[in-house]
């Protein structure tokens, strides 16, 4: 069959970040309320230690949901507001049909801080904005961490970049052009997915007349521009997302293009309580678009936004970053982001590049700046330059032992040859 036969069939890509096709499992059930019996409807699904993976059940209280089998000893998580959460290992569905009961939860009002009216759209933007300045960093910090690229092709894992970097910020109200990021130490292994040269020269003259005609280069560096991306990170700008107008437009819309939002679920983190709340352009949300805000500081911990280019909804762009606080103020702990590739005119899902980076380490006060000359350029595209590999600082690196590659994708990718002799070969003599 050919790879157009294939395209309508396709998964979500994240799915393909961890198995290929072949290897998959499904359930289905419902979501139920103990005592009453009655369906829960929009109960909030996700997979513990994969939470990108999430479900909303429908009007019936029913779900569907498909997962890897390289992650079947993980847990399902249900939510649902007003309700104890329930963990159930994915092992213990053996049939189809299974019935979730979820237990009503007891709690005192004092117990929460937000009381439900304060859940109103109008009242959390305005909280969430008032406490914008005490949540995140204005001074001067250092975030450590990794980067990895891996990129897919239909159902192979095709290309992967890893890059141990340092992030120096200037501070949440000032601009994030002024941040610098420094590679410490960088590999890549063998792009084996098909590309077409005369596709991708067209591209980059199309990207050059853009240039010419507008004046605006784009970011070619693909760890600058990620770091771009943090939601938080540009609040001095008017249409930034973490403003009154980016959050109006991100959860309410416009009366031509309305925005839907609904409460999916809740967490209690120590003292505090997380509320999710799912939006989109369905009623109800789909839940591949959400926020979680902790409700006694009103910090947002986690957001997600995933946009549908056509109208199958296999074809999307997607951003996820997770926050986590560090002496008061919420640093950035991990960013995804998940964007099609222009490799040749086959362009879709298909054929994805998704980029993350995992901060293990934030420093405020006193640090080693990072020099001028061993900064990473806007316009510099990391994948043409040539980096010298050291395969010791790899071995003994304490962000691969927290971050471990998938085997799923070592086995895609060592289809010729060994990840090491590839990154061997394409590193710096």
């Amino acid at each position: 069959m050919s790879k157009k036969g294939h395209k309508s069939k396709l998964w979500p890509v994240y799915f393909k970040y961890l198995v290929n096709s072949q290897t998959k499992e499904s359930l289905s059930g419902t979501v139920l309320d103990e005592e009453s019996k009655v369906p829960l409807v929009n109960s909030y699904l996700f997979i513990k230690n994969y939470p990108e993976f999430s479900w909303i059940s429908s009007d019936e209280g029913a779900f569907s949901i498909r997962f890897p089998e390289s992650i079947k000893s993980d847990t399902l998580v249900v939510s649902f507001l007003g309700y104890k959460s329930k963990e159930v290992p994915l092992l213990s569905f053996n049939a189809p049909g299974v019935k979730i009961e979820l237990d009503r939860l007891m709690i005192s009002l004092d117990e929460i801080v937000v009381r439900p009216e304060a859940l109103q759209l109008e009242n959390l933007i305005h909280d969430i904005l008032k406490n914008i300045e005490i949540n995140y960093p204005n001074q001067s910090h250092q975030l450590s961490g990794l980067y990895r690229k891996i990129s897919t092709d239909y159902n192979e894992f095709t290309g992967l970049v890893e890059a141990a970097v340092t992030i120096q910020d200037v501070g949440y109200s000032k601009s994030i052009s002024n941040s610098k990021i420094q590679i410490n130490s960088f590999r890549k292994g063998d792009e084996l997915a098909e590309v077409d040269s005369v596709y991708l020269d067209y591209y980059e003259k199309v990207k050059a007349r853009v240039v010419d005609e507008t004046g605006i280069k784009p970011i070619s560096n693909d760890l600058v521009d990620l770091y771009r991306q943090n939601p938080a990170r540009g609040a001095y700008h008017e249409d930034a997302l973490f403003t009154e107008k980016g959050l109006r437009m991100t959860l309410i819309g416009i009366p031509e293009m309305p925005v839907y939002h609904e409460v999916v679920g809740f967490e209690l983190v120590g003292n505090d309580t997380v509320y999710q709340i799912a939006f989109g352009s369905t009623d109800p949300p789909l839940g591949t678009s959400y926020m979680k805000v902790n409700s006694r500081d009103f910090a947002i911990l986690e957001f997600q936004q995933k946009i549908f280019t056509n109208a199958d909804r296999t074809d999307y762009i997607e951003m996820f970053v997770k926050y986590g606080k560090v002496e008061g103020k919420y640093y950035p702990e991990k960013f995804v982001q998940k964007k099609m590739r222009f490799i040749s005119r086959d362009i879709g899902g298909h054929a994805m590049d998704i980029h993350t980076y995992w901060f293990d380490e934030v420093k405020t006060g006193k640090f080693k700046k990072i020099r001028f000359k061993d900064e990473e350029k806007a316009d510099e595209n990391i994948g043409s330059k040539v980096y010298e590999y050291n395969q010791d600082i790899w071995i003994n690196s304490e962000f691969l032992k927290t971050h471990p590659l998938d085997s799923a994708i070592i086995r895609s990718l060592e289809r010729y040859r060994s990840l090491q002799e590839q990154f061997k070969i394409n590193g710096k003599k």
